[in-house]
């Protein structure tokens, strides 16, 4: 991607946050009704009954439209790209953008038309216990390469995000996309009961699936 398709994508990105921040809070008379406008009806497959009401078996690549159990998911929709199973029920999840274009390096476009599955913040990949998803509903499966792209960069291994697929890099320090990052990281404050609730042996099935939240060696935070 060249300086000036970062510039072009940055300035969209800029242009949503500025809108968002500009507009009212929406509404909460209806917090917790989930509607078929909320889900992605391009699978074909959405069902307005929970995940644990369908006695659905979750897969890696599932995409969970997550319970309204909490500040931050209760105020908006937050969707949730299943990565890597972990023991005892508890899976690795990496949450999908409020906006439509990549923010930083760490975050992935999609590629599909529905807007709230645009972007993946890979960066932000968490563990969430699997009774938290089976309160959610399951409204999409991601494709066999982009599953394989976000895991591997949320395992640690020094992946990185495809160039034309991933967003521009932070560097200002007054970048108001840093104090967008801090507002994302506090959307597992809403399952921190449950995650503290879970057992303790969060080892991985797959060799070596860390936090994408935290720096990698030698390199900076997204």
């Amino acid at each position: 991607m060249t300086v000036a398709e970062q510039r072009e994508m940055l300035a969209v990105w800029l242009a949503e946050w500025r809108l968002e921040n500009e507009l009212p809070p929406p509404p909460r008379e209806d917090v917790g009704n989930v509607s078929a406008q909320c889900v992605d009806t391009s699978t074909g497959g959405a069902s307005d009954k929970t995940i644990g009401a369908t006695e659905a078996v979750l897969r890696p690549g599932d995409i969970v439209l997550l319970p309204p159990d909490g500040e931050v998911t209760s105020a908006r929709p937050v969707y949730v790209a299943l990565l890597a199973a972990r023991v005892y029920g508890s899976w690795l999840c990496a949450p999908f953008s409020r906006f439509s274009t990549p923010a930083s390096e760490g975050e992935f476009a999609t590629g599909r038309d529905f807007d709230p599955l645009k972007v993946v913040c890979a960066w932000n990949a968490h563990r969430l216990p699997q009774a938290v998803l089976e309160r959610g509903w399951l409204v999409g499966h991601l494709g066999a390469q982009d599953l394989k792209i976000l895991t591997d960069f949320a395992s640690g291994r020094r992946a990185e995000l495809p160039p034309a697929r991933r967003g521009p890099p932070i560097v200002h320090p007054l970048d108001p996309r840093r104090e967008y990052i801090e507002e994302e990281r506090c959307l597992w404050l809403d399952f921190q009961f449950a995650e503290a609730s879970a057992p303790e042996e969060w080892e991985v099935r797959e060799p070596s699936i860390g936090y994408a939240a935290e720096p990698k060696p030698d390199e900076p935070r997204p």
